[in-house]
């Protein structure tokens, strides 16, 4: 993490534009990380028969209940976080924070379920409020912690799917490796990565060459890819050209431009 800091600053400093961007997110993760580190829990999990039960049915390895959060150090981060995007006048919805510990509980056990891939597809988006949020920053360092020990009990050859075999959640980001150019899937919950077909678009499932197509950046670095089945868009980065090393949180903050672009034409 230190790493993504230190490049967040320095982006800070080249793009003066875009300070009070890098400067947000780097509070934001500075805050995640501090918990994420505070953690020391054991993850309790099912035997590997039924891991992979589980997995053979599509269905993600990790429910809210595993996640060891303390309902008192999860309220302080989320009502902390809550406070970073407001000093940054970040635009969301409505503003209320939950009057209590049980209620920030409740309102995280539901945007966990609702962050499922099915949930996902089910519902129109709609403009997250400031509880929203900040209760989706708050669980993220408790997925990551889960997800460092889940996915290895997971076959990439096999899983395949466009949702996280870990939390469930939807892909934000993907990446062709280095070596075949194969196509990886990055959650956008607790950034486990996973094997995904190249034609294919991960949110609809179709495949249908016509319908789904990409736009390459200048350079040939990175993809954005689009579906006119689903009119969903997915970042991605090229590793065969590039020949550096690659910190996705930092990726998706520097290509913010691109979701500004399928933005504006419709996609989401």
């Amino acid at each position: 993490m230190e790493d993504v800091l230190e490049v967040l600053t320095e982006a800070a400093r080249q793009e003066p534009a875009m300070a009070p961007y890098y400067e947000m997110h780097r509070a934001l993760l500075e805050l995640q990380s501090e918990v994420r580190n505070e953690i020391s829990a054991t993850l309790e999990l099912a035997d590997e028969a039924a891991l992979q039960s589980r997995l053979q049915r599509g269905l993600p390895l990790i429910a809210f209940e595993q996640l060891p959060i303390k309902a008192g150090r999860f309220v302080a981060l989320a009502t902390r976080l809550a406070q970073v995007l407001t000093e940054y006048a970040v635009e969301v919805g409505e503003g209320t924070l939950p009057g209590n510990a049980d209620a920030w509980l409740a309102l995280a056990r539901q945007r966990f379920d609702e962050g499922q891939w099915a949930e996902a597809h089910e519902a129109e988006p709609v403009d997250k409020t400031l509880a929203q949020t900040a209760a989706d920053l708050a669980l993220k360092p408790y997925l990551e912690w889960a997800a460092e020990r889940v996915l290895l009990h997971v076959d990439q050859e096999h899983w395949k799917r466009g949702h996280c075999p870990v939390c469930g959640g939807e892909p934000d980001f993907a990446y062709l490796d280095s070596e075949t150019g194969a196509r990886h899937l990055v959650c956008s919950r607790c950034d486990s990565q996973w094997l995904y077909r190249r034609l294919r678009c991960p949110f609809c499932g179709t495949d249908d060459h016509e319908k789904l197509s990409y736009y390459p950046d200048e350079k040939g670095v990175y993809r954005l890819y689009v579906c006119q089945n689903c009119r969903r868009y997915l970042k991605a980065i090229d590793l065969r050209q590039v020949g550096r090393r690659i910190l996705f949180p930092v990726e998706r903050l520097k290509t913010l431009n691109m979701d500004l672009a399928a933005r504006q034409e419709g996609y989401r």
